[in-house]
């Protein structure tokens, strides 16, 4: 197969191939459902995308611009085989098939031009079966693995998720996540790395969040977003105002938001090790899908 550029073993998918695409992961749904998810967001910023100028396209996080690909032979329509990729600003991969050996994924990884392995990519939502052929492949183009996080990912339908009921203490006011919160979410961010606060203004720009302040003061105390895979992330609650209940309060209203706005069912990635957050979605009633991981290649040079 060519290793030139214009020849490149992936081709890009078109928009139209896209949806295609997600329609296939949507009939897999039961497993593969976070990649369903992934395409779905990444079509819904494609919408809007275009409502903005070049110069407020220049300002954001190249998440926003996530691009499809799948190897020039085969239908991905059928084998539902692709890579994603975005910048070098932010460099990110997801592939995965529905039919294809991990063999065959390892090769085109290995072939394609697409991914710039000396900006040291993340691969991000890494199926287990997927997982092992990464050491393989990063020893050859020269990079050492690191296990960045060990996930699960969890599920909540749309019926559960539509009844979830909370109550925002009295001393307390929830409204929509502004930008010029950002600075702070990125700051207690655990996966926190350069160019995450342009991810995170990404992600309150075209997805949105919650946030909880204190009504005598108007301090945030507490925010989620709804992040990539259109579902929880970045749950974060003060250390202040701890134990009383108000995680469990912001995972319910995106829950609950996230389930009526896109008339579908919701997803999380826990960290294998976060057993208070497991607990926490589990109790509102999540259920574990599968595992998942998120690698990084450190280029050796």
């Amino acid at each position: 197969m060519c290793r030139d550029k214009d020849g490149d073993v992936l081709r890009p998918l078109s928009r139209q191939e896209l949806y295609g695409l997600r329609d296939l992961y949507r009939k897999h749904y039961a497993v593969e459902l976070h990649f369903f998810f992934l395409m779905e967001n990444a079509l819904r910023w494609q919408e809007q995308l275009t409502e903005l100028s070049e110069l407020e396209k220049l300002e954001l996080s190249v998440r926003a611009f996530i691009e499809f690909f799948t190897p020039r032979e085969g239908n991905p329509l059928e084998t539902g085989t692709f890579i994603a990729v975005t910048k070098n600003e932010d460099p990110n991969v997801y592939f995965h098939s529905l039919t294809e050996e991990p063999a065959n994924l390892e090769k085109y990884l290995y072939e394609t031009k697409r991914v710039d392995w000396s900006a040291s990519p993340v691969f991000s939502c890494i199926s287990d079966q997927n997982e092992g052929i990464l050491a393989n492949l990063f020893e050859k183009v020269n990079c050492k693995y690191d296990l960045v996080s060990d996930c699960a990912y969890y599920r909540i339908t749309k019926q559960d998720a539509a009844q979830c009921d909370f109550h925002v203490p009295d001393d307390l006011v929830m409204r929509p996540i502004e930008p010029k919160y950002v600075s702070l979410m990125n700051e207690r961010w655990y996966f926190r790395y350069p160019n995450s606060d342009k991810y995170i203004a990404l992600l309150v720009k075209f997805n949105g969040g919650y946030g909880l302040f204190c009504k005598a003061s108007n301090e945030i105390v507490g925010w989620v977003l709804k992040n990539e895979f259109a579902g929880i992330g970045h749950l974060q609650i003060l250390p202040e105002y701890r134990k009383r209940g108000l995680g469990e309060l912001l995972a319910k209203a995106i829950s609950k938001r996230i389930a009526l706005e896109d008339d579908g069912d919701v997803n999380a990635f826990i960290k294998d090790t976060n057993t208070v957050s497991m607990q926490l979605l589990q109790k509102i009633g999540y259920q574990r899908v599968a595992g998942s991981n998120w690698v990084k290649a450190e280029y050796a040079n």
